[in-house]
């Protein structure tokens, strides 16, 4: 019996179970000595044949997917697989996200859509089915996944293709054969493999395509009440019905040649599938248009099936009418079908130019297709390479990245194909940004090469995918630039322009607290308005940003600054009334900025402020005592004067 959710196997602790498969139960277990969250396979030992094989497959696959992992992002990586407690184990990563099945419940995919995880998927097979690996020192040359059907593919949370559970996959120079099809899914195993038991590339491009039919038209191509019928539907090699509108002509047609009765006429490898699936995407001629499938299929082996369980298959519910339409015919099992095409005819001398032409101009176009195919897709997986590099860090220097990403986008930055990459690339753009960002909102001095990395980091993130976020960024960090610059320069015009920067990054970034830092450093030291400083400040606090040491100095010094050029202007006014007003004002603002430095001392050069501020505060008392002794002394004579004349009167 398979493990409850409450039981712990060796050191993973059982969350909750995920699903099973043949033989095998898969639980979210947590890795309680390296405290992570895995995907755990578990097979209970047994001593019988069936059980015995599928353990040494899962072992074997769990090897080659291990290898696998370190050349394909897009492949589960294994962390640890043994036995323990009675099960076999394997522990791989666990893919946040949905899996292809769940998605097609919620919502039926497009062809761009379907056509794109068909990419993907090819993909991962193209790398699997090239893979060289060694074990138990013998060198193997390419493995087959098996199991290929929308439970083992999973978009992740960044919305990229995993392919899951290489478990029972095989080196393909073993040529096993099964005996039992509790190892794959019937409803994706092809003709032959249900006929032999073999697993090879064959194997996994049928199941591919199946589920791309399946994406396609919302319904398997073959189905039957009891998996025996499903069996001998399969193995009869009658096609499918093609897919229905609104199925493109060049999807439906790919689909057509990728289910083929014969191997041989079908896409032989994953790069050949991958390469018409990308022509498609593309807007190009794809190669299985170019080929007369419905020939081949007409004239196709078609043993006798059960009619009833065929009609089922057809679209929209099926029906004599519908399995008609589908091109479907019934035959004894040695007939073959030969559809009449008429006598010949002798070709004249114009026509034989014709079609000598046409010939010549179909080739060219196959030619044609086919590089601009192969050229897609070697861009497609050089951008799987670039983007691997970057998610495993063996490339991290923003400079570097970039230099890649613009020699492989050369001809095409704005490609589908280079989705992934594209993204990251701009994520790491982005992040190398936000680190510049982080550091001046945590106190820590940013200079002018800082901001002008930042800004560069962002420019070229902004080319790749234009967004509110990444572009008021770059006003941040232009604002910046424009501060240091002003402030160097002493030019109010690019102090104002600062402002403009850091006001319009508020606005595309309004939960933010950076753009008021920003404009509170460019008051207090550039444009000395020291209200604004403040009201700014105020902002960033509401923005969450608390007012630290940095903020508190900045406020003490606009307020010392301000008390100075006050003092010094009430001189102009000196012993006209609104001398004491000017003094006054110019008390209150060194009070404030003795205040602010005496709570961040010994701060910065709040020590020596301290003692310069209180110089300014006993100056201005003395200067406001003498207005004060000279207002009663003239009061006092005043009165006097008044009395000597009503005495002399």
């Amino acid at each position: 019996m398979i493990a409850p959710a409450s039981r712990k196997i060796g050191k993973y602790e059982i969350r909750q179970k995920l699903g099973r498969g043949g033989m095998a139960d898969v639980y979210l277990a947590h890795d309680t000595e390296h405290g992570t969250d895995v995907a755990l396979k578990l097979i209970e030992h047994a001593e019988d044949a069936d059980t015995i094989d599928f353990i040494d497959a899962e072992r074997r696959g769990a090897v080659l997917q291990a290898r696998l992992a370190d050349v394909d992002p897009h492949v589960a990586r294994i962390f640890d697989c043994g036995d323990v407690d009675g099960y076999f184990y394997i522990a791989m990563e666990y893919v946040e996200g949905r899996d292809l099945a769940e998605i097609m419940r919620q919502k039926p995919l497009t062809a761009d859509e379907a056509a794109d995880v068909a990419v993907g998927v090819a993909a991962t097979l193209d790398a699997a089915h090239n893979l060289d690996v060694e074990i138990d020192g013998k060198t193997f040359h390419g493995i087959v996944h098996g199991d290929i059907k929308p439970k083992n593919i999973r978009i992740d949370t960044q919305n990229r293709v995993r392919v899951l559970d290489f478990g029972i996959a095989k080196a393909l120079t073993l040529s096993r054969r099964l005996t039992r099809n509790e190892f794959g899914s019937v409803p994706y195993s092809s003709p032959e493999r249900l006929d032999s038991g073999d697993v090879n590339v064959h194997s996994d491009l049928w199941a591919l395509a199946v589920m791309l039919y399946e994406m396609v038209t919302g319904m398997q191509p073959y189905q039957a009440t009891t998996t025996a019928r499903l069996e001998h539907m399969i193995q009869s090699r009658v096609p499918p019905p093609p897919a229905p509108d609104p199925c493109p002509e060049p999807l439906r047609r790919i689909l057509v040649k990728a289910m083929m009765p014969d191997p041989e006429s079908r896409y032989q490898t994953a790069h050949e599938f991958a390469g018409d699936l990308i022509l498609f995407r593309t807007g190009g001629p794809v190669r299985a248009a170019m080929e007369d499938l419905d020939a081949t299929r007409r004239t196709s082996r078609r043993p006798v099936v059960d009619i009833d369980d065929t009609r089922r298959t057809t679209s929209n519910g099926g029906g004599d009418d519908d399995t008609r339409r589908s091109g479907a015919d019934y035959r004894k099992p040695d007939e073959v079908v030969a559809w009449p095409i008429g006598p010949a005819k002798p070709r004249s001398a114009a026509a034989k130019y014709i079609f000598r032409g046409a010939a010549a101009l179909l080739t060219a176009l196959v030619v044609f297709a086919v590089a601009a195919g192969l050229s897609s897709y070697f861009e497609y997986r050089h951008g799987q390479e670039l983007e691997r590099r970057i998610q495993t860090e063996s490339v991290t220097d923003p400079n570097a990245i970039w230099t890649e990403w613009t020699e492989l986008s050369k001809d095409n930055p704005s490609s589908w194909l280079l989705k992934g990459p594209r993204k990251a690339v701009k994520e790491k753009l982005v992040a190398a940004a936000d680190r510049v960002i982080a550091s001046y909102r945590n106190s820590d001095a940013v200079y002018e090469n800082g901001w002008k990395g930042a800004r560069d980091n962002l420019t070229r993130a902004l080319s790749l995918e234009p967004d509110d976020q990444t572009r008021g960024k770059l006003r941040l960090a232009e604002g910046h630039l424009a501060r240091i610059s002003g402030m160097s320069k002493k030019s109010t015009v690019e102090l104002n322009d600062a402002v403009d920067k850091f006001e319009e990054a508020q606005r595309l970034m309004p939960d933010s607290p950076d753009p008021a830092l920003g404009l509170a450093r460019v008051y207090v030291y550039g444009l000395h308005d020291i209200d604004r400083a403040y009201k700014a400040l105020q902002d960033a606090e509401r923005r969450g940003h608390p007012l630290g040491t940095r903020e508190k100095a900045q406020l003490a010094d606009g307020y010392r600054d301000r008390g100075n050029r006050v003092f010094w202007e009430s001189r102009n006014v000196r012993g006209l009334p609104q001398e004491k007003d000017e003094l006054e004002r110019s008390l209150s603002d060194y009070q404030r900025a003795l205040e602010l430095y005496q709570s961040i001392a010994p701060y910065g050069n709040s020590t020596a402020f301290i003692q310069d501020v209180q110089a300014s505060v006993d100056s201005v008392q003395f200067r406001l005592n003498e207005i004060q002794h000279k207002g009663v002394g003239e009061a006092v004579s005043g009165a006097v004067q008044k009395l000597l004349q009503k005495i002399w009167h």
